[in-house]
Formats: structure tokens, sequence, C-alpha cells
């Protein structure tokens, strides 16, 4: 008789009792902390922190957690980037209310498989500065969390494998907006303030990264899929407008790649249709439309 498949919920116990608190007392090297900044619109990039350097954006199929963790490895591997590669910076589709959403539940969606794989939660709960007072929850409209170290120790999916090497990375939480009125079509926005604030998270997102001096950056589909409900296409051409034409982040970033699962867990129709609108439009032909190729 084959041996019965864990449940996630069982998971998440386990991340609890054993592997956090084995990551708080032997890994002294990732303090499990977090900054909150409150309003993104108060973070302003330093001239020195720009480059001439052309941006780069890529489109991968793929967990963004694995994909992080594996372009940095790589980087290491790279004789002429080993000494100076930093580790790349993953964005988490936060729950705006209580970190690690309905992680213990067993819900199956980005933040709540990111969280029983690693000690995110405890990240996002922990103040860098704990004598002042403060906690990070509710996220506010315009801020977003940043945890430098959370511990990655297993597979996000069946069977959930142990990891003999435990990996760390710096995440950077914001909530997108949650499930807008969208049109008949439902490829658009119905209220413009919907989508203009989900733009402004979007800024979070990158400004909080440019602050902590990221020049690489992986992003999912934020705010995409069937907890959040955002629409594809405006999602990946907003990301399109601020990367490439948005003055306050030229000259920021050098590479951000955008990984998004062709089959992600939990989502019933698949996730293609959101891997090819990305593809899309990150074509060369529309990020500059006036050259050619």
């Amino acid at each position: 008789m084959p041996p019965m498949r864990p449940k996630p919920s069982e998971i998440a116990t386990e991340a609890k009792k054993t592997y956090i608190p084995y990551i708080q007392r032997d890994m002294p090297t990732c303090p499990p902390h977090s900054i909150l900044y409150g309003d993104s619109s108060q973070i302003h990039v330093a001239p020195e922190k720009r480059t001439a350097q052309r941006l780069r954006v890529a489109v991968f199929d793929g967990d963004p957690v694995d994909v992080a963790l594996d372009w940095y490895n790589s980087n290491l591997k790279d004789p002429a980037r080993a000494q100076s590669t930093a580790r790349i910076p993953v964005v988490n589709m936060a729950n705006e209310k209580r970190a690690g959403g309905d992680w213990e539940s067993g819900l199956i969606a980005p933040e709540e498989c990111f969280a029983r794989r690693s000690n995110l939660v405890q990240a996002l709960v922990t103040p860098w500065n704990p004598n002042n007072g403060t906690t990070h929850y509710p996220i506010p409209q315009k801020g977003g969390i940043y945890s430098q170290y959370v511990v990655v120790f297993r597979d996000a999916s069946e069977p959930y494998t142990i990891w003999k090497e435990f990996k760390d990375l710096p995440v950077i939480s914001v909530a997108p907006v949650r499930r807008p009125k969208l049109d008949e079509s439902g490829k658009h926005y119905s209220f413009d303030q919907e989508r203009e604030l989900m733009k402004e998270k979007m800024r979070t997102v990158l400004r909080i990264a440019a602050y902590c001096s990221h020049r690489e950056l992986c992003l999912g589909a934020f705010g995409v899929g069937s907890i959040f409900r955002n629409p594809v296409e405006e999602v990946a051409s907003m990301w399109r407008a601020l990367l490439f034409h948005d003055p306050e982040f030229q000259g920021v970033f050098t590479n951000v790649v955008f990984a998004v699962e062709k089959n992600p867990p939990g989502y019933v129709r698949g996730g293609e249709h959101d891997y090819e609108a990305f593809v899309e439009a990150f074509d060369p032909k529309k990020v500059f439309p006036t050259a050619s190729f």
C-alpha cells in the first residue's frame, strides 16, 4: 500500500513545530526579521544607484522562489560575476491582513505555498527593531515589507522534499489589489481608481527593491490568478510601462525576471494564458516599438 500523501496543513504544522524553530536556533546569520515601509511614495532612488546599462527582462515558466534561487546560484558559478553577485529578491503576493494568509489551513495559493516551505511568516511578523512597539499588519495600501533573510528548506509541491542545504533570499511583500471590478470582457479594470492603486503597489515593489540596493529582481504574476483576479494583460502592460518608460525607474535595474508558472498549484484554469500574456507584453517590438529587429 503506497504511503499517504502529506496534506498541506500537515506540512505547515511540521514547518511551524520543527523547521522554523531550527532555523531560529541554528542559523544566526539569517535573522528572521523585516522592515515595514508604510508609504512607498516617501522612498526616493538616489542618483548614484542609477546605471546607464540597458535593462533586460525575461519571462520564465517556474515558481518565483525557485527561479530566484537558481538565478543566484547560476551567477555564483560565473567567474566574471561570482565576486560581485548579490542575492536575488523575490516578490511575495501578500495577504494584507495576516502574514502567510491561510497557510496553516492548507490553502493552495502563492503566499501560502511559500510560507509552508520557509520561515516567511516568522520574518514577516518580526520587526527589525522589536522595541519600537510597531506591528507590520495590516499592510498599508501603499506599503510593503522587506525581509532580508527568508530561509527556504523544502520543495514547493509534493512530495515536499526537505533540502539537504537550506537557502535564503530577500523577500519584498506587497498586497496586490484584491478582486477588482472588471468589465464584461474580464480583461480590463472597470474603475480607474483600482487600476491606479494596483500600479502604485507595483511602484512600491520597485521602490523597496531599489532602496535596498537590488539591481536584479524576480517577480511573479503579481496580483494575477484565482486569489487576486487582476486582469493579466493590463498587469503585464503596467509592469512594462513602469520598468521601461517611467522616469522614476530609469537606470535603476539591470535584470528583471517574471517567473510565471504555466501550471501553478491550485489554479484550476492553468497559467498558460498568464504566461503567454507576459511573454507578449515584453516582446521587444512592444517594449521598443520604433526599433527594428
